[in-house]
């Protein structure tokens, strides 16, 4: 790997970790769901007058947008708007690619290889981990839980906007 390649990647690494710190303080300011829709209306302006639409089937753009915009972004927003620690949301989140990989699975037929059953369980057994360290944070342990639950489902609605993809 190049030091152009490593820089490469340490920006997206940086990138990635500042969106978080981003959203957070977004949601210092504005609600959950309209901090998400102001995100994507701002977005939408350059897409809308430099990105041709793409030649496919439009349940698989529903699926892509309504998955990767809506579910994802709905769901993180209003995780972390309740609770949900940076650091954390931007790890859970990561749980879009176990769920990727089953909903390939499922809806595109593809078989799973023993290394990645062996990854999906490790990820299962990392997320079990965190909510039950989160659950012992608290005497109701559910309050703690729920936005981990919201971020899960963000990264479920994250994977079914990859199968879109």
């Amino acid at each position: 790997m190049t030091m152009r390649d490593r820089m490469l990647a340490l920006t997206v690494v940086v990138l990635w970790g500042l969106n978080f710190i981003a959203i957070r303080l977004g949601l210092d300011h504005f609600p959950p769901f309209f901090f998400a829709a102001l995100r994507f209306a701002v977005m939408a302006v350059p897409v809308v007058l430099f990105v041709r639409f793409p030649r496919m089937q439009i349940k698989w753009f529903l699926l892509y947008a309504f998955g990767f915009g809506v579910g994802q972004f709905a769901f993180l927003f209003l995780a972390m708007n309740i609770g949900m620690p940076t650091g954390l949301a931007s790890l859970v989140l990561q749980t879009s690619a176990p769920f990727t990989v089953l909903l390939g699975v499922v809806f595109l037929r593809e078989r799973l290889v023993p290394a990645q059953v062996v990854g999906i369980a490790v990820a299962v057994g990392g997320i079990v981990l965190i909510g039950v360290d989160r659950a012992g944070h608290s005497s109701l342990g559910v309050g703690i839980v729920v936005p981990i639950l919201l971020t899960v489902l963000a990264g479920l609605s994250w994977a079914f906007g990859n199968i879109g993809n």
